[in-house]
């Protein structure tokens, strides 16, 4: 048998026997509804009307316009919001303030709003009712004054009157960006770990069960761990896809969400960095789960994995606020950070090319050499029954 046919073979085996399991329909039952629920139920558990901070330098004019227009644009049975409003002497100590997250966004002058821009995403409500606000101005000072033209209105009313800039530097207009790094960021770490596991529980279950033992009469155990990565993977991808797929849809039918319309290279990079993060992941989840004999013990020995995980998945939040900082350009270069860190500064247009390259190769050096390794310790641990099996064991039972 052919190295291709057996690969191909054990592919179709993992896809077919997990799209029959009742454990794959369930979960994917389950991680649907879930997403469903978070875009529906914040629109239905309303917790009354919202509070605004806002931090004021110089003029405040706009400020009670705004007020007002908030309490026209509210149903006559709903509170409209309250706008809190926190003065400063200076613009430093604004920005200070704001930057402590003290105050929600800073308006300096009359004439221009600030906001932190380290999350990416700026107050947009407060933000929009402000502008709304000074274009009212704007026309009431037009109403004054015979010589403006009806071009003038037109033009108040399709623009927004107050600049904008951020305390970080990225355009706060553009929220497509931030938006596609925070929630790409966190369906990157759901995604690996969860598909990760199904690798970890596959190769364990079978080892238990000893149906192990049958397959490797005929298979290589190169080819049972490649496999299960490759038939796993594009079945997670799949079930991923369609549930996000499905999920951005509710969203843009029903409007409970404000997205922004999703640029196709994000997505294909997302894609791309969802492939290398889940194939060093479920290839060391795969080695890890053949040390043990045993499904209650197979999280302890995946644990060093999972920690990998989680502190990739923080630093990522730190490199939201840094992205072109030194820790975010060493952890795009490190293979178990990597494809949680690229993805966020790509999203941010914040690395350059030459470091993506670099970063990709660096990925890709590290999967062979880490195929190869976790092949070995698959091999040595594999028809190893009883106590968990130590990786020096395993290492040498191989050979």
């Amino acid at each position: 048998m052919t190295n291709r046919r057996a690969l191909w073979l054990v592919t179709r085996r993992e896809i077919l026997n997990r799209v029959r399991s009742r454990a794959f329909l369930v979960s994917g039952l389950v991680t649907l509804l879930l997403l469903m629920a978070i875009i529906v139920l914040p629109q239905l558990l309303d917790g009354g009307p919202r509070t605004y901070k806002l931090g004021v330098v110089g003029d405040e004019a706009i400020v009670e316009v705004a007020r007002t227009l908030a309490a026209a644009e509210t149903n006559a049975d709903e509170e409209p919001p309250t706008i809190e409003v926190s003065r400063f002497p200076d613009v430093a100590a604004a920005e200070t303030a704001l930057a402590d997250n003290d105050v929600e966004l800073l308006m300096v002058d009359g004439a221009t709003l600030v906001d932190d821009g380290t999350s990416g995403f700026s107050d947009s409500d407060l933000a929009g009712l402000l502008q709304r606000a000074a274009g009212s101005i704007r026309l009431a000072e037009l109403a004054e004054t015979s010589e403006e033209t009806a071009a003038n209105v037109i033009e108040i009313l399709t623009t927004d009157p107050l600049s904008v800039r951020s305390l970080s530097g990225v355009d706060p207009s553009d929220t497509t960006r931030p938006f596609i790094a925070y929630v790409g960021l966190v369906l990157m770490y759901i995604a690996i770990l969860t598909y990760g596991s199904w690798c970890l529980m596959g190769v364990t279950e079978e080892k238990t069960n000893r149906v192990v033992e049958v397959l490797l009469a005929t298979l290589k155990p190169w080819h049972l761990l490649s496999g299960k990565v490759i038939g796993l993977g594009l079945l997670g991808l799949a079930q991923f896809g369609i549930t996000i797929g499905l999920g951005y849809a509710a969203a843009r039918l029903t409007n409970a969400i404000d997205l922004p319309a999703l640029p196709v290279d994000s997505l294909v990079w997302l894609t791309v960095w969802f492939v290398f993060g889940y194939a060093i992941y479920a290839v060391a989840f795969g080695a890890a789960g053949a040390l043990v004999s045993r499904s209650e013990d197979a999280q302890n020995a995946a644990a060093p994995l999972t920690i990998l995980a989680v502190a990739g998945f923080f630093i990522s939040f730190r490199v939201l606020d840094a992205p072109e900082g030194m820790l975010a350009v060493i952890a795009a270069m490190i293979p178990f950070t990597a494809p949680f860190v690229v993805p966020v500064r790509l999203a941010l247009d914040a690395i350059p090319l030459w470091q993506v390259i670099l970063s990709m190769a660096v990925m890709a050096a590290s999967i062979v050499i880490l195929i190869r390794v976790a092949a070995r310790v698959y091999a040595g641990g594999l028809l190893r029954f009883g106590a968990r099996v130590k990786i020096r064991e395993a290492w040498r039972g191989a050979g």
